[in-house]
């Protein structure tokens, strides 16, 4: 399974410059799933990898993409299983970013409905997050029992 994962307010506090509660340990998890692959993606250049970095999460990722102004189809595409994309989780806080593009392109995805985005629906009712949770530790728990 590949599970692409939001940097800015699902993993990382853009306020406290810290982690968001559970994101280690949800990443622990994921990445002791044999077969996983982790992407990171986010808005954002090389003051965001410095932070990656910071914190000591790059090694759960396999590939680590930031991307200048409004993240658009094009950073997530190269990611998804064209043969199975539901087999690629996108867990994202924002409804109408990273989730939207994941749900148009087939893939299973997470609303970690916390923080900024918390009340921000999806623009299309059609790109509707497939599971909502209210947190990190919850997206975990979620994932263990899928």
């Amino acid at each position: 399974m590949t599970y692409i994962l939001d940097w800015k307010r699902t993993l990382y506090n853009t306020d406290t410059f810290e982690l968001i509660d559970g994101a280690t340990e949800l990443l622990a998890f994921l990445s002791k799933e044999g077969d996983s692959t982790l992407i990171l993606v986010g808005k954002g250049s090389d003051d965001m990898h410095s932070e990656v970095k910071r914190l000591g999460v790059e090694h759960y990722f396999a590939d680590i993409k930031f991307q200048e102004g409004d993240k658009d189809k094009s950073l997530f595409v190269e990611f998804v299983d064209k043969d199975d994309p539901k087999g690629t989780f996108f867990i994202g806080d924002s409804a109408r970013s990273e989730l939207a593009v994941g749900d148009s392109l087939g893939a299973t995805t997470i609303w970690v409905r916390q923080g900024k985005f918390s009340d921000e629906l999806p623009e299309n009712p059609v790109y509707s997050p497939t599971y909502t949770v209210s947190s990190l530790r919850e997206a975990h728990a979620l994932l263990e029992n899928l």
